[in-house]
């Protein structure tokens, strides 16, 4: 097994426990549980389905996770790692466009406003997943689709180009 395939498959496992502690905490905040910040637990009916929502899109990442982390293991069949590498891929970027919207709102505004120190380690944490799933996604080769006019070699890490 190579270096980056192994390296790669210990990004997946951090990725697996970020999704899982990721979906945990989700998963309590949508059933009343109180986020750390400035209240009690979700404000509406409405913010509970959003949050638990959230949660589902946490255990698909986990999902898509475990998928790369295992490339012939049994969710094959279920994600393909073409989809789940362009998946680890939206997943990595939605995170990391929420690190990007959040910071400049603290800098736009002069001050970490009614967020303060949990809300600095939430924006981490994030921050945090945002880069592993990027490297999932970004990091390995894609398979070429059947049919498809490109050849693997154009989808290859520029590391790997000669």
């Amino acid at each position: 097994m190579s270096r980056q395939r192994t390296t790669l498959r210990h990004v997946a496992t951090a990725t697996i426990w970020w999704g899982v502690i990721f979906s945990i905490v989700h998963a309590y905040w949508a059933l009343g549980g109180g986020d750390g910040l400035n209240d009690d637990g979700p404000a509406s009916l409405a913010a509970s389905i959003y949050v638990g929502f959230i949660t589902v899109l946490g255990i698909i990442g986990t999902a898509v996770a475990f998928s790369l982390a295992r490339p012939n293991g049994s969710l094959e069949s279920i994600i393909s790692q073409r989809r789940a590498q362009l998946l680890a891929r939206i997943g990595g970027g939605a995170l990391l466009a929420g690190v990007v919207v959040g910071v400049g709102r603290w800098i736009a505004s002069g001050s970490l406003g009614d967020d303060g120190v949990p809300g600095v380690i939430i924006t981490a944490y994030f921050l945090v997943g945002g880069i592993l799933y990027s490297i999932l996604g970004w990091g390995t080769r894609l398979p070429a689709a059947q049919g498809s006019q490109h050849t693997a070699r154009s989808h290859t890490p520029l590391t790997e180009r000669n």
